[in-house]
């Protein structure tokens, strides 16, 4: 039989697809087309918007005879809604996906709907980390509980894997790879006792520097109550996704967050002091209940002074089972998209500055792809950034280090020397 895995969400949910897909692959075919008899959807309902998306796709694939398995974190808040479409045919949350094959075999046996939710986390322990485009995941779930926030609702508490596979899995990828990618909810949050003594994320850092240099390290999403101010962690690295969600110490108290602005601003500046071509990433949500013009202009003020190089906007919208619900909010739909068009002006302006400071600069770069044009190399990208340069070598390999002057820019394209 022949299996198809849809995925909604984060790099999260791609993670959970890819166990998915080394579970089933065992006794079925993974096809990437329409021909299939199986059909997993994997879901989120972190946004509102994505969960619409799901329910659509949901409404749209009603009428075809494939068996259909829902899993992810809506499975976990709208099961009750789930079990009464009879088109779903087994329902199963995030914790629950190594019991997969049993479910589909009992659901050929006994020709009825398959329902299982796990919350105990005691098969994570024991669990093999997953290749999935250099990405290790290294904990899940969330103690912070924002006020806006539904994922320690979906996801559950915080979770961390075992130290010792996370560095195994570190040794046993080719040394020819640059790049690694640690992700989790709260990434900087991780800890685990290793025979009584405690190993935080930074420690595991700083492990990971010493056993294995030749690798740079980035981590999504970091939170700002868990930063540390040592700069070698932030030597070897270009740009930090930091989420500041608001630039108001008010409305920052009101979402739960734990730290004011003062604070958060202080420490990019530390940072840009000694890196001055240090980028800084972020989430901002807008229209949060009680966001007056006031502190909507302290966010957008902030959004240039920080000089953030990418940022994901978000309107605000209630989500259940979260506190903010109960919160009053008398803002117009005009009156959000014309905040939501500010932000993007003010980011836009922001990256062409950017751009500017680029231009005669020398960058250390990662080979990623190869793009022929008239035999010659040309293609690499730093910081989402497509860089094109003249290859000098006769060969040249994928995962190669090169040292790159960047001299002129010609619309998206950045042009660069071999130094």
């Amino acid at each position: 039989m022949k299996f198809f895995v849809k995925t909604f969400g984060c790099q999260v949910n791609n993670y959970d697809s890819n166990k998915l897909i080394k579970i089933l692959k065992k006794k079925f075919f993974y096809v990437k087309n329409l021909n299939f008899e199986i059909l997993i959807i994997n879901t989120c309902s972190v946004r509102e918007f994505c969960q619409k998306k799901i329910f659509f796709f949901l409404k749209k694939n009603k009428f075809f005879n494939f068996l259909t398995i829902l899993t992810g974190c809506s499975s976990n808040i709208f099961f009750n809604i789930f079990i009464l479409k009879y088109y779903i045919n087994i329902i199963l949350n995030s914790n629950s996906i190594f019991y997969l094959l049993k479910l589909i075999y009992m659901y050929y046996f006994y020709k009825c709907k398959q329902i299982i939710f796990i919350n105990s986390y005691n098969n994570y322990k024991n669990l093999n980390l997953i290749k999935n485009n250099l990405y290790i995941i290294i904990m899940e779930g969330c103690n912070k509980y924002c006020s806006y926030c539904i994922i320690p609702y979906t996801r559950g508490r915080e979770i961390y894997f075992d130290i010792l596979k996370i560095l195994k899995f570190i040794f046993m990828l080719n040394f020819n790879i640059k790049e690694i990618y640690f992700f989790g909810q709260n990434v900087n949050s991780y800890k685990y006792f290793l025979k009584d003594k405690l190993i935080n994320f930074y420690l595991l850092l700083d492990i990971s520097y010493e056993i294995f240099n030749n690798y740079k390290y980035y981590y999504i999403t970091s939170n700002f109550k868990n930063l540390i101010l040592n700069l070698k962690f932030y030597k070897k690295i270009e740009n930090l996704h930091l989420p500041i969600q608001s630039s108001s110490n008010y409305i920052l108290s009101v979402m739960k967050r734990n730290y004011k602005f003062n604070f958060y601003i202080k420490l990019v500046y530390y940072i840009k002091k000694i890196f001055p071509l240090f980028n800084f990433n972020t989430d901002i949500i807008i229209c949060f209940p009680g966001e007056n013009n006031k502190f909507f202009n302290k966010t957008l003020i902030s959004i240039e002074k920080i000089l953030f190089d990418k940022s994901y906007i978000f309107i605000y919208n209630k989500r259940s089972y979260t506190s903010s619900i109960f919160f009053f909010n008398n803002l117009k739909l005009i009156l959000k998209k014309k905040r939501f068009l500010k932000i993007k002006l003010k980011l836009k302006n922001n990256i062409y500055y950017i751009n500017k400071l680029i231009i005669n600069k020398i960058f250390f770069c990662i080979l990623k792809n190869i793009f022929l044009l008239n035999n010659n190399l040309y293609f690499i990208y730093y910081c989402g950034r497509i860089v094109l340069f003249i290859n000098k070598f006769k060969c040249i390999k994928i995962n190669f280090l090169l040292k790159l002057k960047f001299f002129k820019k010609i619309n998206n394209y950045f042009f660069a020397n071999i130094y």
